[in-house]
């Protein structure tokens, strides 16, 4: 046995409470790694910077702005629960989409006005968190700005549709038919925004490129939906123009769903 290991255990047979650390150091040879610092365990915070997360890192006005949705919906729900229920009712039977036209004017009431730019925020939100899933380079904006630009495009778009409608309106003299229209548009578009919610939740905190599938399945259906409404609106109606009814879905519905397709077919990386 060495020496050094020798003098180590007559130390603590002698009943010493601590054996000095040279004698340790002697004894092994080198000093032990448990004797080192615990502050200093080579963990460096740089390190701690570089652990993937999981999930997306998004800007803070995200969050904010679904939260903002919630509370909107939860206000509409609480103050105005018998409209709503006549709205979601409305979307799949045209008699109550007919008696919300009859009761009053959904453009004019505080609870259209609501759900109309909480569905202008949802669809707006949702094409902001689907660019990163096309191959399509953006410019270099902030991406508030940037939000706020789709935003703005999504209601130009309503606006050039509804605008559009009013004008064939008083090409082929049909004034009333075209405003049934209009309400229609109108009612499915606040549907859409209420429904898009809880998938833009999972799209922009889980993953990604499933919730962009369930809310596109979400849009796609709530489309075919008001196409059959709407093509039912210019058939019932003697006074509406087919043809009237043939260009207006051609130009503003059909086509724009077939650029869509092909921008889905060549630009999606998934």
């Amino acid at each position: 046995m060495p020496e050094h290991l020798n003098d180590t255990i007559d130390l603590l047979q002698a009943g010493n409470d601590s054996v000095p650390g040279d004698t340790i150091m002697d004894t092994f040879g080198a000093k032990p790694e448990a004797f080192g610092s615990l502050f200093h365990s080579g963990l460096q915070a740089d390190a701690l910077n570089n652990i993937p997360h999981s999930g997306y890192d998004h800007p803070a006005w995200i969050p904010l702005l679904l939260v903002a949705g919630l509370i909107l919906f939860a206000w509409v729900k609480l103050f105005y629960g018998r409209r709503l229920g006549m709205i979601f009712r409305g979307v799949f039977a045209k008699n109550y989409a007919n008696q919300l036209i009859r009761e009053g004017n959904l453009f004019n009431e505080r609870i259209g006005l609501v759900l109309f730019f909480l569905h202008i925020f949802m669809a707006s939100l949702f094409v902001y968190l689907a660019t990163p899933l096309f191959n399509v380079r953006l410019p270099e904006i902030p991406d508030l700005l940037l939000y706020l630009l789709i935003t703005s495009s999504v209601l130009g778009l309503w606006v050039f549709k509804a605008a559009y409608v009013r004008l064939l309106s008083l090409l082929f003299k049909t004034g009333e038919s075209s405003r049934e229209l209009v309400a229609n548009m109108f009612l499915y578009n606040l549907f859409t925004g209420i429904a898009l919610m809880p998938a833009l939740w999972g799209m922009a905190f889980t993953d990604r490129e499933v919730f962009f599938y369930i809310s596109l399945i979400i849009i796609v259906v709530v489309y075919i939906i008001r196409l059959g409404r709407e093509a039912v609106i210019g058939f019932t109606v003697n006074k509406f123009s087919a043809f009237h009814l043939f260009l207006y879905l051609c130009t503003l519905e059909i086509l724009p769903l077939i650029v869509l397709a092909k921008i889905l077919n060549r630009n999606m990386i998934l």
